[in-house]
């Protein structure tokens, strides 16, 4: 059999090693001159390391990291202590601090509720639906966590996350307008 795949982001190349493992011939096309879609990244012509889009991969990413490694790329994983910059609108500067001691989904628990980007009202609603993700759930029920996942295929984040307690207001200050039709089904499972 020989497929075609239109693109060279995490799914396109998650779906051709499936593909090639099951014995396909596949040819990917890609429109841009890198791979990795939201998740790549580039250096410009002044020496500057671009990324396309929010691309944090945590300890429990398991098959991302597992993908990673089946195709000989783990070892050239740079791991730092992350943080996210916005520079808001007057040039006020806001961030999100994933830098803890433990792992997640506890330092993203703590980035939201340090950060200086939302209010005390934001705050406590983002407690709340990240609080009740199913990151957190997989730290005790795995397989439960990730029947969960699956059900929200057919809905967007900013849905959940409204439907979980959080608010256009952490919205509209954390996550940019395209990324609130991001569909949870769309493309590889990274919550996994």
């Amino acid at each position: 059999m020989r497929v075609a795949i239109v693109g060279a982001g995490l799914a396109g190349m998650a779906t051709a090693i499936d593909l090639v493992d099951a014995g396909a011939e596949v040819e990917i096309f890609e429109s841009r001159p890198f791979v990795g879609g939201k998740v790549g990244s580039w250096v410009d012509k002044d020496g500057n390391h671009l990324e396309m889009g929010l691309h944090v991969f945590f300890g429990c990413y398991y098959n991302l990291f597992g993908l990673m490694a089946k195709v000989g790329a783990l070892d050239n994983l740079r791991l730092k202590q992350h943080t996210h910059t916005f520079i808001n609108e007057g040039g006020r500067v806001g961030e999100l601090d994933f830098r803890f001691l433990t792992g997640a989904p506890f330092n993203g628990l703590k980035a939201f509720f340090t950060t200086s980007q939302l209010s005390t009202v934001d705050k406590a609603a983002n407690s709340l639906a990240l609080g009740t993700s199913p990151i957190v759930r997989a730290l005790i029920d795995p397989d439960g966590a990730m029947k969960t996942i699956r059900n929200l295929d057919a809905i967007s984040f900013a849905d959940w996350f409204r439907s979980h307690g959080g608010n256009n207001g952490s919205l509209r200050k954390m996550w940019h307008r395209n990324f609130t039709g991001y569909i949870f089904g769309s493309g590889p499972k990274l919550w996994s």
